[in-house]
């Protein structure tokens, strides 16, 4: 199986090379000076699961790909870009898209597929995931993996038919791709578990995808309107009790959305909120206080767009909102 790995960040560059170092077939998309490093150093991955260095790893420059870049195809493509880059990604990548290619994006936001979509990526062709680690990239080309074990979430979604189909070519069809879509899913995550990845399938992506958002967008937009770490807002009840108030903001409106969503997997959330370490920043509080690129498009006006559209009241949102606006001006 051949697998493309785009972005090589902490969640590209750590599950790319964990693939690589169990021998199987893996390409990197880099850019700039991370295509330079990994082009004549490799790649480097520091981690409590154990150290691995790449001497030597296959890696196209994303600026330069053609349908022939590769000399095998594409059998699953992992997206692991931020969220504002994965336009510019998908226009690049589209040349090693052939129909039998799986795309997955492990991203933070809840509507990359919808992205893709509008790209021009066929619905057929993508598979949901989500990536779940403590990591980041120190330097250029080297991973730094410092808690928990990493974990990939797969998942087929919800089937949409053509609103020309009748019910009965909508039942065949969704028979169909589901069975195809099962078989995909095995094969790749077992392909993962041989490399010694953990990771799950799930029947509900659409709930995975939404309760890994609701931790990152709820406690990124509250720290980084009030520009706190963790511990900082633990301290301090008020901000506390406003961190458990838009967590739950962010519930209703997945809630209304159509999202299987129950008040344990709030509780869940709010407890793992309440482990980590008093240092903890979310990238997106780091990327706006350095002034860099960062996904407040997609943690936290598309979400806002939502409440718009719902009819719903998320006052500590719009509050976070309307803060790293004025501030970011």
């Amino acid at each position: 199986m051949h697998f493309v790995i785009v972005g090589c960040g902490a969640v590209g560059g750590y599950f790319g090379g964990r693939l690589a170092q169990h021998g199987e077939n893996v390409t990197f998309v880099a850019r700039g000076e991370q295509f330079q490093t990994m082009q004549t150093s490799g790649l480097t991955i520091k981690s409590i699961e154990g150290d691995v260095q790449l001497d030597k790893v296959n890696v196209l420059n994303a600026e330069n790909i053609t349908a022939n870049s590769l000399e095998t195809p594409a059998d699953v493509i992992f997206f692991c870009v931020k969220s504002y880059q994965l336009p510019i990604a998908i226009a690049q990548l589209k040349p090693l898209i052939v129909k039998n290619t799986r795309v997955i994006p492990l991203l933070n936001g809840v509507n990359a597929a919808d992205v893709m979509q509008e790209q021009g990526i066929a619905r057929e062709n993508i598979i949901g995931g989500l990536a779940k680690i403590i990591a980041e990239k120190t330097t250029t080309g080297v991973i730094n993996h410092t808690g928990a074990k990493p974990h990939i979430t797969l998942g087929a979604f919800t089937y949409k038919a053509s609103v020309d189909s009748t019910s009965e070519q909508m039942s065949e069809q969704s028979v169909a791709l589901q069975d195809e879509e099962t078989e995909q899913l095995s094969a790749i995550a077992k392909r993962l578990k041989l490399a010694g990845i953990s990771v799950g399938v799930t029947s509900d992506i659409e709930l995975a995808l939404w309760r890994k958002f609701i931790l990152v967008a709820a406690w990124g937009a509250l720290a980084s309107a009030r520009k706190l770490n963790l511990g900082e807002i633990r301290a301090q009840s008020h901000i506390a009790f406003l961190l458990e108030r838009i967590v739950n903001e962010y519930a209703d409106i997945a809630r209304k959305a159509g999202v299987n969503l129950g008040d344990k997997h709030i509780k869940e959330t709010l407890s793992f909120l309440s482990r980590l370490p008093d240092s903890s920043e979310t990238s997106m509080q780091r990327d706006l206080a350095a002034g860099n690129n960062s996904e407040f498009d997609v943690l936290i006006a598309y979400p806002m767009i939502l409440v718009k559209d719902l009819n719903l009241s998320a006052p500590v949102l719009t509050q976070c909102y309307q803060k790293i606006t004025e501030t970011s001006q």
